[in-house]
């Protein structure tokens, strides 16, 4: 009911009347003046209560994480669980999920509550939930592709794979490292020119496979022996096969580093001959054809290019002889080592006129020519016989066959270590 005017008086006696008037029109005035206000506050109480909510609105998200109730929004009984809770769209959401339904996280107990922040339409969020036991699980999605359930460790299990470590190492220590046995180092050092600092004290090996930072070969095994940095040697111990057969050593002292290695077992040897007569014709330098296998421990020689080559670095002696077919004129035959290709050393030089020109030509006059040399080598390197031949008159020269044991070629690994240049 709203507030009524009091009316003014009007009585024949105008002057008492203009007294109470005069108090009624006041009060009139001061109720106008009252509504006024009242309406003013109203205002002002709406502006700011408006006001207020935007401010609320502004500093927090007004979305419901749970039902009504205060338990999980979503309630999973059966299908695919991460399928729904996707579906809930943007926003932080609960959920619980029952036994019977799918993509639930693995070994899980019972019911399986948690949360879930989903980052939007585009296939983003992140799940956390734990079963009925304490087991705490994680699952993610990454442009929308689930990245499947992660079990988080707890105090219990980790304590028992703890134990279980501890027990495994010590069983695989007093079975495998005991006075009797020796250190396999399985996190090897692979380069040969590292710091020899950096290897352990004591005995222990290692493996080399396919190795080209400096050790002698590509295949085979280190055995190290280290009483301090300034106390060690090692040995490269090669595999057991023609290129590979051999022991070298080498000394680490921590102030000058590391010695080069030497050669100390498995030297290499080849022993050389030739079935049939090779020809040589006048005033040319052939090479001469070594093309029968005695012996050859590392397979260095290759009788189709009659060649030897070095399978490791070394210093190697070299002997050679040769049953020449020849005739009583002028000749002039001259022995060489090649080394890669080119003269190395001249090891004999047989020239002489017997009778003069080509009078006696028809007398067969056989000769042997023959020398050595120490040749240094690397790895690599490789060595062949040529000689120079000359002579007067028509008949024919040859390597003979006719004393096959006279013509030959040896050559042994008389140092491991290349001291020559």
């Amino acid at each position: 009911m709203d507030i009524q005017k009091p009316r003014r008086f009007e009585t024949s006696d105008r002057a008492h009347a203009d007294i109470f008037n005069e108090v009624l029109d006041q009060l009139n005035e001061n109720d106008e003046l009252v509504g006024q206000r009242a309406e003013e506050a109203e205002k002002n109480a709406k502006d700011y209560t408006d006001h207020g909510i935007k401010q609320l609105k502004a500093l927090a998200q007004l979305v419901k994480i749970t039902d009504d109730t205060g338990v999980e929004k979503l309630h999973i009984q059966d299908g695919d669980a991460l399928a729904q809770l996707f579906d809930l769209g943007a926003g932080f959401h609960t959920f619980a999920i029952n036994t019977a339904a799918s993509n639930r996280p693995p070994g899980s107990a019972g019911y399986v509550r948690g949360t879930f922040l989903n980052c939007g339409s585009d296939g983003y969020g992140v799940v956390i939930a734990t079963d009925t036991t304490g087991t705490i699980f994680t699952n993610t999605i990454n442009s929308s592709e689930w990245k499947g359930w992660r079990t988080l460790e707890t105090e219990s299990n980790s304590q028992v794979k703890a134990d279980k470590a501890l027990l495994d190492a010590k069983h695989y220590v007093d079975t495998n490292f005991t006075n009797e046995k020796l250190t396999v180092l399985t996190n090897v050092i692979g380069d040969a020119t590292a710091s020899g600092d950096n290897y352990p004290v004591g005995i222990t090996f290692m493996n080399i496979n396919n190795n080209q930072t400096g050790y002698p070969l590509s295949y085979g095994f280190l055995k190290n022996e280290k009483w301090s940095n300034y106390r060690f040697t090692q040995y490269f111990y090669g595999n057991a096969n023609y290129s590979g057969i051999g022991s070298w050593i080498r000394h680490w002292y921590s102030t000058s580093g590391w010695t080069n290695w030497e050669k100390i077992s498995g030297f290499a040897h080849a022993s050389l001959t030739m079935s049939g007569r090779q020809g040589l014709e006048k005033q040319t330098t052939p090479k001469i054809k070594f093309n029968k296998k005695v012996i050859d421990s590392h397979n260095a020689f290759d009788t189709t290019l009659n060649r030897f080559t070095a399978p490791n670095d070394g210093v190697y002696y070299v002997s050679s002889g040769l049953f020449l077919e020849n005739w009583e004129t002028y000749f002039n035959f001259h022995l060489f080592i090649y080394k890669n290709g080119s003269l190395y050393k001249p090891i004999d030089h047989y020239r002489e006129s017997t009778g003069g020109g080509t009078a006696r030509e028809g007398n067969e006059f056989f000769i042997n020519v023959n020398g050595s040399a120490v040749v240094p080598l690397k790895k690599g390197d490789y060595i062949e016989i040529f000689m120079y031949v000359g002579y007067d008159g028509t008949k024919p020269r040859a390597v003979s066959d006719q004393h096959p044991h006279y013509n030959y070629l040896d050559i042994k690994e008389v140092s491991g270590l290349n001291f020559l240049t």
